[in-house]
């Protein structure tokens, strides 16, 4: 996929149930977590600032707000590399202001 780390300018965070995007990112970066020993783990941390978000909407707990980033474009298959960020077992999820930070995240590419 990609080495330590990546940075990109597009990506929303969106709630599926409703139809909504909630925020929009105007930049962000992903960088790999290191666990122990081992160099290449299978988190991210990801660290986002956010040129819109509607902060009542994303920490509504009725609703479960989704991450898509978008990392490129893939010139053979003609299409955009895009992401879903997914928290997993002992992750954590901080909106502060315009800046939204994730540890312990992993990536599902998007299939169309």
């Amino acid at each position: 996929m990609f080495g330590t780390n990546i940075s990109g300018k597009e990506g929303v965070i969106r709630i599926e149930e409703i139809g909504a995007t909630i925020g929009v990112f105007s930049g962000w970066r992903l960088d790999r977590e290191m666990k122990g020993e081992e160099k290449y783990a299978n988190t991210f941390r990801f660290n986002g600032t956010l040129k819109y978000i509607n902060p009542s909407l994303f920490d509504d707990e009725d609703y479960a707000p989704v991450v898509l980033i978008t990392t490129g474009r893939d010139r053979r298959a003609k299409k955009l590399n895009q992401y879903r960020l997914e928290l997993g077992e002992g992750s954590t999820k901080t909106l502060n202001g315009r800046s939204l930070l994730m540890t312990g995240v992993t990536l599902c590419p998007l299939v169309d």
